[in-house]
């Protein structure tokens, strides 16, 4: 028998037996002869419609998540319109015959299902199978799932097939399946396992993935992906020779949310439709802070991929919001939250200054945001810099609201190309403000302060005992 695979979200090559990655003991039977020549792969992204929503199979009362329980969308980021072409070889003299399977399951474990052990399996829909040009019909089973008992059953779909002799044979899989939510808010989650290709015999003769997107393939949209992937307009690529496919050939490529993009593109728009206006590059620094921090998760340090992009950007539109609204403390909040987020990981005061003095003037302008910053700094664990850091900067003036904030050393970052020319940040040395020139003499005073008290105290202690 051979199988054609998928997990975790998405889709899988076929195979000799319903072998599942990450954790099944299920092997193989007997080898087989046939040998999977090529292989192309096409994932078409796009947003998820009502037809999609009410489709795909799940309780969404377990969820908890937003968006209605009536069929409307909200429910999945976004779904994959996947067409998967196999070109089989039976390079024997003889017809072979064999039973295909193919997991209708789109994951088989979720942080979701943990959490909510009633949940049904999601499912992919609108499964097909044709063989040279011939659509056949399928049958539905449900198997263990092999992370565990306590997990739903998975429903599979089988059929038969025959591979006439020393010719090629084309098999075609098509199917929809729902993109993941990942736990920064700021991403969804698509898969292809590969290594169930390596049932047949011998090596994949060429395989080929194309991942094609709503919006341009480029570091602000694909936050991570596979290694060797080529971007053109708003398609991703791979292609490998002679494919011997193991687990570390598994496939997944994790994309912004479209929301998120569309809230971005929303954002420049109104930007370059009015470059003076104050709110509207205070909207886009906003938008450029959830893009570095994530929302809900990651809660300060800058994410990896998106951050690094969006980090330098977000800080331009803050100041460019500030030099159109002097007198406003938002956008020196976001300033501090940017800078937060580009903090190594053992912050010195150095390091900690610039987030001090927009918070000290947040403090003053707009109190109530303050301890959002303070949350941020301790989530970071700066705690034995912060006071010392504010102690210095309590002792400075509130710098004229005319005046451009400090800025703080951030890593430089190769801007992506479709960055529009305003939002371009030139990284240029500035002079530091003559009061923070010298962090360390603070510090050494602290210290020879804690020096003269404990020997007060020492003195003290010494008294008491003689007099008893």
């Amino acid at each position: 028998m051979f199988c054609l695979m998928v997990v975790s979200p998405a889709m899988a090559d076929m195979g000799v037996q319903p072998i599942l990655p990450g954790g099944s003991n299920i092997q193989p039977e007997d080898g087989t002869p046939i040998q999977m020549a090529s292989e192309k792969v096409v994932l078409n992204v796009r947003p998820t419609t009502e037809m999609d929503d009410f489709v795909v199979t799940r309780n969404p009362a377990e969820y908890g998540l937003s968006g209605s329980f009536d069929g409307s969308p909200g429910m999945y980021p976004a779904v994959a319109d996947v067409l998967a072409d196999f070109t089989m070889l039976n390079p024997t003299n003889e017809a072979v015959s064999m039973t295909a399977w193919f997991p209708l399951a789109s994951t088989l474990e979720t942080e979701e299902w943990n959490l909510n052990p009633g949940e049904v399996v999601p499912s992919i829909v609108r499964f097909q199978v044709i063989v040279e040009g011939k659509p056949l019909e399928y049958s539905e089973s449900e198997l263990p799932n092999p992370k565990g008992m306590d997990k739903p059953l998975l429903p599979w779909a089988s059929f038969s097939v025959t591979f006439p002799p020393d010719v090629e044979t084309h098999v075609q899989i098509s199917y929809t399946v729902p993109a993941w939510w990942s736990y920064e808010g700021l991403a969804m989650n698509l898969y292809y396992i590969l290594q169930t290709g390596a049932g047949w015999s011998g090596p994949i003769g060429k395989a080929e993935l194309v991942v094609n997107l709503p919006y341009p393939a480029s570091a602000e949209t694909i936050w991570t992906m596979p290694e060797g992937g080529q971007m053109d307009g708003h398609q991703a690529r791979w292609t490998w020779e002679n494919l011997e496919p193991g687990p570390q050939d598994d496939f997944v490529i994790q994309l912004l949310l479209l929301n998120r993009w569309d809230e971005l593109q929303s954002a420049h728009a109104a930007v370059t439709a009015n470059p003076q206006d104050g709110e509207a590059w205070l909207n886009l620094a906003s938008t450029y802070t959830i893009l570095t921090r994530g929302r809900a998760y990651s809660a300060a340090r800058m994410l990896s991929g998106f951050g690094e992009i969006y980090q330098p950007m977000g800080v331009h539109a803050a100041k460019e919001a500030l030099r159109l609204m002097p007198n406003d403390g938002r956008p020196h909040y976001e300033l501090a939250l940017l800078y937060a987020s580009a903090l190594p990981e053992n912050a010195t005061i150095k390091d900690l200054k610039p987030v001090m003095v927009e918070l000290k003037i947040v403090e003053e302008l707009e109190p109530a945001l303050a301890p959002n910053i303070h949350d941020a700094l301790d989530f970071l664990g700066v705690f034995w810099a912060v006071e010392t850091a504010r102690a210095e900067a309590s002792s400075m003036p509130v710098p004229l609201a005319t005046t451009e904030p400090t800025k703080e050393p951030i890593p430089t970052t190769k801007l992506a190309p479709s960055v529009p020319p305003q939002l371009l940040l030139t990284f240029t040395s500035q002079a530091t403000p003559t009061s923070i020139q010298n962090p360390q003499g603070s510090l050494i005073m602290s210290i020879l302060l804690i020096m003269a008290a404990t020997a007060l105290i020492t003195v003290v202690v010494y008294v008491l005992i003689k007099r008893k």
